[in-house]
């Protein structure tokens, strides 16, 4: 196919420099990759079109995730290079929104009236918004730019409806209906991977998309809808002349290289489908009212839960004053205490709230965004704001009005990792304590970690106790000197538990497992301790530290998703449980968390929430500590067993094979129909430049 000359800019080009993920080992990756830089749809058809055979091509976002399954078997395609030398292919569109949709369809838009910010809370107000971008744009990046709203740009939208039909209601914030964790990856990379919230009423990301943008292998272009958007009356989102106009012309192949197709086979197929369609270029999103959200942290144990979370009606799920609870997280130390008996849980809800303090100021804006420091950054397209993507989590401050707190213990330790002096020297005041006073603090680590009236026991520890006192003693002298500076937060927990649980004496190996438990209860205590506060949406629903430089580096990770309602999630988790605690007798240990979160079914034909209320297990830890690997490869083991038959997360540690993942996605007939429409885009499989080996691997291929 030739291409028109392109107007855009040409394509960079990377040859031999290491291509690493976020999460891998520093120092480690792919040597000798071929990376090239795409800015623009021209330069994706270019690349797609005129790559040489038998290449095989990978698109890339943000280098986040920790799959196979965004590895490339020959070239990389940024969309948004991590080491931000390259312009990102971020911009915000506006060609299609609204110049292109559906007159019809903007009339009903029209008809609408949306909620207001920081008015009365109508949750049953359905009215959304649209908002276009290209795949490079981070999620961080967009929750700002819609926080911001569009009054200020001529050819949006909200403008439009405003200026053409006499609809000032989309004006003001915008927000994402639903949220993971954390909000460094670009927005189709989450969203593609199966990436959720805890929100268990709400779908994945995924179910926000309203229309992409797919080039193929071979370079040909794809408009992909579904044939009705939700809450129209049986009308299309855009109107196809249009869309033929903008994107059918020279430039980017001519008319015939372009197609407009509405097919919710397709569209679902091209949802969740590790990258073997192509590249998507651009996506158009369904955004909400921006909103506040109170959320509510507690404290409890898994045994005092554990029978709650199957049942839909039980507490977990149930209301706080009249109002909703729409949010479930539980967080589990794996590290048992009260004699082995417990295991510490931290129950994190969250339900809708007027923002604190006003419209104009809610908590957590300042914070987590901050002012636009650049109208437009031609490194990420878009504007720039102080502080998306460069802030800590946002903490209430309980002294100050609309203030965030101090940095957290826990947030502390991402960003220097001999935070854990802090904790080392609490275990040594109770350590003291109980050995030259003989008392045990009742509210103390040592209360809990024993069972309580277990002081007497303990005493016969006395000189193991001792000993690992000592232990504790200089090594907090060593983190506190110029040697102990400069350590990954995993190296330094990585010593700490070699030291303490692999003695050589009986009596020393049983004080050193007492003293690691007292640690890890310390710790998550600190993490999950009780905490209630308001703020603007993002800034609770994106908890991650921006400024870690420890934490999150050398990590293993997955997520298992099962039917929350079935037995086998509890009995999963159990299972960790005692895996944990057998192997921490011999002398390894699990540091990182495990979590709980809960969301509805997706739309996507290879999604893993599968079921209406579905359970998302995560499980990550830091790779420098000897036992971290073993307990997610056991994880791994029992999530393939048949009985399990738990549905392993796209974009984390997934080894998957073609049977596994048969056996999980083809008795509905999801499989086929994926494998169907693949057939239809790369001609009966005869355009493979996007198989991969994971693809291969997994059966993601035309059958």
């Amino acid at each position: 196919m030739a291409l028109h000359p392109s107007r855009a800019r040409p394509i960079e080009v990377s040859v031999g420099a290491p291509w690493s993920r976020k999460h891998d080992l520093p120092g480690t990756g792919i040597e000798g990759a071929r990376v090239v830089y795409p800015t623009s749809l021209e330069n994706l058809i270019e690349i797609c079109a005129q790559h040489a055979a038998g290449t095989h091509l990978k698109a890339a976002g943000s280098h986040w995730a920790l799959s196979d399954a965004a590895i490339s078997d020959d070239l990389f395609i940024e969309t948004h290079d991590p080491n931000d030398v390259f312009p990102a292919m971020g911009r915000t569109l506006y060609e299609v929104v609204p110049g292109c949709l559906n007159e019809i369809f903007v009339a009903q838009m029209a008809n609408q009236r949306p909620p207001v910010f920081g008015g009365d809370l109508d949750t049953s107000n359905d009215a959304y918004y649209l908002v276009h971008v290209e795949t490079g744009k981070r999620v961080y990046q967009l929750y700002a730019e819609l926080d911001h709203g569009d009054d200020d740009r001529r050819d949006s939208l909200a403008i439009h409806l405003d200026e053409q039909h006499g609809n000032s209601g989309y004006r003001g914030p915008w927000a994402f209906r639903t949220l993971g964790g954390a909000a460094g990856q670009t927005v189709f990379g989450a969203l593609t991977t199966g990436t959720h919230g805890g929100d268990f009423q709400l779908p994945p990301i995924a179910d926000d998309v309203a229309a992409l943008h797919l080039v193929a292998d071979g370079g040909r272009h794809y408009w992909i809808e579904p044939r009705i958007q939700p809450g129209s009356a049986d009308t299309q989102l855009t109107d196809e002349a249009r869309l033929r106009a903008t994107y059918g012309i020279d430039i980017y192949g001519g008319p015939d290289n372009f197609d407009v197709i509405r097919d919710d086979d397709l569209f679902n197929a091209v949802l969740i489908s590790a990258g073997r369609f192509g590249v998507v270029y651009s996506i158009v999103l369904r955004a909400v009212r921006q909103y506040a959200l109170h959320e509510q942290r507690r404290l409890t144990t898994w045994e005092e839960i554990r029978g709650l979370v199957g049942d839909p009606t039980s507490t977990l799920y149930s209301k706080f004053d009249g109002d909703p609870n729409r949010f479930l997280l539980i967080a589990l130390c794996l590290t048992p205490h009260d004699n082995f008996s417990k295991h510490l849980a931290g129950l994190t809800r969250r339900w809708n709230s007027a923002p604190a303090p006003n419209e104009d100021h809610p908590n957590g804006r300042a914070e987590r965004v901050g002012v636009v420091v650049d109208a437009f950054d031609e490194r990420i397209g878009g504007p720039r704001f102080q502080f998306a993507g460069n802030s800590r989590v946002y903490n209430p401050d309980p002294h100050v009005r609309n203030a965030a707190a101090p940095v957290s213990l826990l947030e502390s330790a991402c960003a220097e990792p001999d935070i854990i002096v802090g904790v080392i020297e609490a275990i040594i005041r109770e350590l003291r304590e109980l050995l030259e006073e003989h008392t045990v603090l009742v509210l103390g680590a040592i209360a809990a970690v024993a069972a309580f009236g277990a002081a007497g026991a303990l005493l016969a520890l006395v000189a193991p106790l001792l000993v690992i006192l000592a232990l504790l003693v200089a090594l907090l002298e060593l983190l506190r000197g110029p040697d102990g500076r400069g350590h990954r937060l995993g190296e330094v927990m990585g010593e700490l538990a070699e030291q303490l649980l692999n003695r050589s004496l009986p009596g020393e190996r049983a004080a050193g497992l007492f003293v690691w438990q007292l640690i890890a209860y310390e710790l998550f205590s600190q993490a999950q301790k009780d905490l209630d506060y308001t703020a603007i949406s993002y800034a609770v629903m994106d908890n991650h530290d921006y400024h870690d430089e420890s934490c999150n580096v050398n990590v293993d990770s997955i997520e298992v998703f099962f039917d929350a309602t079935d037995p086998m999630l509890i009995a999963f988790v159990d299972a960790l449980l005692a895996y944990e605690t057998r192997q921490e007798t011999q002398g390894k240990t699990f540091v990182g968390y495990a979590s709980l979160r809960f969301t509805a079914e997706t739309r996507a034909k290879l999604g893993p929430e599968r079921w209406p209320l579905t359970c998302a297990v995560e499980i990550a830890g830091l790779k420098d500590v000897d036992g971290v690997t073993e307990l997610i490869d056991y994880a791994i083991a029992l999530s393939r067993d048949p009985n399990f038959a738990g549905i392993l997360h796209w974009g984390q540690r997934n080894p998957s094979n073609a049977a596994d993942i048969a056996f999980r996605f083809a008795a509905d007939g999801d499989l086929a129909a994926w494998r169907a429409q693949l057939s239809r885009i790369t001609d009966g499989g005869r355009l493979d430049g996007f198989s991969s080996a994971f693809t291969r691997q997994t059966g993601l291929e035309v059958a």
